[in-house]
């Protein structure tokens, strides 16, 4: 029992990491007034991180005023 529930906490901690992980993106993409979508299936094809990668180098951050 104790087992099931500490693989229960851990896929539930893992789901979390990958939702905050997508989230990161999404925000990345919103800043520099882009569509999330492509970025998100760009993760998912790719690696998230290379696309935070990809929006921190490329593409500067919109500020308004």
């Amino acid at each position: 029992m104790l087992e099931t529930l500490f693989v229960v906490a851990v896929m539930a901690l893992f789901l979390w990491v990958a939702w905050q992980v997508f989230a990161i993106v999404g925000e990345m993409a919103e800043d520099r007034r882009h569509n999330p979508w492509p970025w998100w299936l760009l993760s998912l094809a790719w690696s998230p991180f290379a696309v935070m990668f990809i929006l921190w180098l490329f593409f500067p951050v919109n500020v308004s005023n």
